[in-house]
């Protein structure tokens, strides 16, 4: 069984500050996304899916309808898999009422209309959620696995800059990724882009994500089109 971690913005510098030796695996650094305009979440996806930029397709939609563009499986490297589990990854199988939940609160929470604890609630519940079903599926018969985790981005947007909250969303995510690396099978850990502080806020980092495999991979710093051919080489 091949494992594939999508992690959105996760930071490079916080997963060496926080000493996370389960998501660096044993080669890890940082990705090149500098051929994209923004470090838009649903264009990295797609672009990871398909091995190519899809920027121009995917923001030809708009701001509102690009959240619904979706690639089929033989537009990717999903096709070269039998029997796979893919959650929650964005351009291929987006759980499009949760993330719309979340985006409301977001603009909920910079409104003054809700607290920060009432923001987080929904957005670690539903990491939770995900999380569960992950580690159950890490014993199941599948060819791949491929799980999408967004808590590092969406709370990484409020909180950022307060070290201690990120270190236990980064933790976790560790605790998860050492959980999938028991089971001694070839697993590719990816962010769309890293996340950059705002005050006490975050953004997105426009020119670089965060890699790390649990094979030799002789990537440097890779596009994230790049791994598709990885995939398709190494991991199938």
């Amino acid at each position: 069984m091949a494992i594939i971690i999508g992690i959105d913005a996760l930071e490079p510098t916080y997963v060496e500050e926080f000493n996370c030796r389960n998501l660096m695996q044993k080669h890890f650094g940082r990705t090149d996304i500098s051929d994209f305009s923004e470090p838009r979440t649903i264009v990295l996806w797609s672009s990871f899916l398909a091995g190519k930029n899809l920027e121009k397709e995917v923001l030809a939609l708009g701001d509102k309808d690009m959240w619904h563009f979706s690639l089929k499986a033989e537009q990717t490297f999903l096709s070269k898999f039998g029997k796979r589990r893919v959650v929650d990854v964005p351009g291929f199988a987006y759980s499009r009422e949760q993330h719309l939940l979340e985006r409301n609160q977001l603009k909920k929470f910079f409104n003054n209309e809700i607290s920060i604890e009432e923001f987080d609630k929904p957005v670690l519940e539903y990491h939770q959620k995900i999380k569960e079903r992950f580690l159950e599926d890490l014993d199941g018969n599948f060819d791949l696995l491929f799980y999408y985790f967004n808590a590092a981005d969406v709370i990484g947007h409020v909180s950022f800059a307060n070290k201690a909250k990120m270190g236990l969303i980064y933790k976790d995510l560790d605790e998860l990724a050492g959980r999938a690396a028991g089971k001694g099978q070839k697993m590719l850990i990816v962010s769309d882009h890293g996340m950059q502080a705002v005050g006490r806020f975050g953004d997105h980092c426009p020119d670089y994500g965060f890699w790390s495999t649990s094979f030799e991979a002789d990537l440097r710093h890779p596009k994230i089109t790049s791994f598709r051919s990885l995939i398709e080489k190494e991991m199938l």
